[in-house]
C-alpha cells in the first residue's frame, strides 16, 4: 500500500455529480483543473488528499457561496451522502445500515471511509447507550469539518433518531467527534 494519502476516482466523480447534479459550473471547472482536476477529462486513478481537500473547498464555495468555510465544508459533506443515497448503490447501502442501527452503521466506519480512501483510520468509544466517540486520523482542516458533515447525514440517512454530531477536538495527528442520537421510540 501507498504512504501517499490518496482519495479515489470514484469518490471525486462522486462528490461533483452528487453536488451540482444540474452539472459543474464551468468557473468551477477551471479552478479544478489549476489544482490538477480536469472534469472534462478521464478521471486520474487517485488523487492526493490535498487535492481532495482543495476540491472540497473549491465546490463549497460554489454550492454554498452565502457560507464560508467549516459550515460550507461540512454541508458539502452532507450532500455528498444524501445526494448518493439517492443512488441505486446508496439506497442499498443505507437500507442494510439502518437494519445496523447507528452504533453499529458507525463501528463500520473505517472500512466505509476506505471504500473511498486508502488511509483513514477510524477509532470508536462507546459513551452512552446512544452516544459514540470516534477518532479520525484526519488532519486536514476541511477535511474534518467535510468528515462532521459526512457523518452526520450518514446517519441521518442511516435510520439515526434525531442524530447530532460534534467536533470535540483536534490535533496534528487526527480529531475526535461525539455523534450521538436519540432512542427509537
Amino acid at each position: 500500500m501507498s504512504d501517499t494519502p490518496l482519495v479515489f476516482n470514484h469518490t471525486v466523480q462522486g462528490l461533483f455529480s452528487r453536488s451540482f447534479p444540474e452539472g459543474v459550473p464551468p468557473e468551477l471547472k477551471a479552478k479544478l483543473r489549476a489544482v490538477g482536476v480536469d472534469l472534462d477529462k478521464p478521471l486520474l486513478p487517485a488523487y492526493p488528499r490535498v487535492t481532495w481537500a482543495r476540491c472540497i473547498e473549491l465546490g463549497a464555495s460554489f454550492a454554498f457561496p452565502q457560507e464560508r468555510g467549516e459550515g460550507a465544508w461540512r454541508r458539502m459533506g452532507e450532500r455528498m451522502i444524501d445526494g448518493y443515497q439517492e443512488s441505486m448503490i446508496g439506497r442499498a447501502m443505507f437500507s442494510t445500515l439502518r437494519l445496523l442501527g447507528p452504533r453499529r452503521m458507525l463501528q463500520r466506519a473505517q472500512k466505509n471511509f476506505r471504500s473511498g480512501n486508502n488511509y483513514t483510520e477510524v477509532r470508536f468509544t462507546d459513551v452512552s447507550p446512544t452516544s459514540m466517540e470516534l477518532w479520525f486520523n484526519e488532519v486536514d482542516e476541511v477535511l474534518r469539518h467535510f468528515t462532521v458533515g459526512l457523518v452526520l447525514a450518514g446517519m441521518r440517512v442511516g435510520g439515526a433518531v434525531e442524530p447530532q454530531v460534534e467536533l470535540l477536538h483536534s490535533d496534528a495527528k487526527g480529531f475526535t467527534l461525539r455523534a450521538s442520537w436519540k432512542e427509537k421510540a
